[in-house]
């Protein structure tokens, strides 16, 4: 495996040294770092590079061999959450493969424009924001109409009236409810007292006796 490009050589040594290693370790460790030297490509271009899928599902035709950097991207992903990851050489030639190869594409467009920039990192980050922040709006003043709506009307004073009432009775329930099981709780306890009480005492009588 050659080097790919000049800034990328202290990455891709590492793929090159854990590789010649010849292990199941070592093939591992090759394509953790063929998938680090990717998303070094990809950030040196300006291209969202944390979730390697998502950035090769939104720019797929940037890549020649999309279908194999796909199929590398998810063995990695398996490499790094399965423990026990059974890899063969073989798997490994073709995942730092397809990873070289996404590189040399990647080197050979244009960085991401400032435009591009804009609206991935809104997409990824602000558009998720905005809707929360919309929705909390917009239930702060429905929450805050109906507390005028309760306030203000006859009708809102009833229902209000009516609410404390039935959660009073509510809670009446749930407190003799309650209160209940802590009594039979206590007779309970009180009756296996005198039970074993009892049991001892006649335990005793007979030792005595014998």
């Amino acid at each position: 495996m050659k080097v790919i490009n000049q800034k990328n050589d202290n990455l891709w040594l590492e793929v090159e040294r854990a590789y010649d290693e010849e292990t199941p370790s070592g093939y591992k460790m090759a394509c953790i770092e063929a998938e680090k030297a990717f998303k070094n490509a990809l950030k040196e271009k300006g291209y969202p590079y944390r979730d390697v899928g998502q950035t090769l599902s939104r720019f797929s035709w940037k890549f020649s061999n999309r279908e194999d950097l796909k199929k590398a991207i998810t063995k990695t992903e398996q490499i790094k959450e399965t423990f026990d990851y059974q890899l063969s050489s073989f798997e490994t030639e073709d995942i730092i493969a397809a990873y070289k190869q996404s590189i040399k594409d990647i080197a050979e467009k244009k960085p991401l424009s400032w435009k591009k920039k804009a609206v991935w990192f809104y997409q990824d980050y602000l558009s998720f924001k905005a809707s929360f922040i919309k929705k909390l709006i917009i239930g702060t003043l429905i929450f805050f109409l109906i507390i005028k709506f309760l306030a203000k009307t006859s009708l809102g004073q009833n229902l209000v009236a009516f609410l404390v009432s039935f959660s009073d009775l509510i809670y009446s329930w749930f407190m003799l409810f309650i209160i209940l099981i802590i009594g039979i709780g206590i007779l309970v306890i009180i009756v296996f007292a005198y039970l074993e009480g009892k049991r001892t005492k006649i335990e005793n009588n007979d030792q005595k006796r014998t």
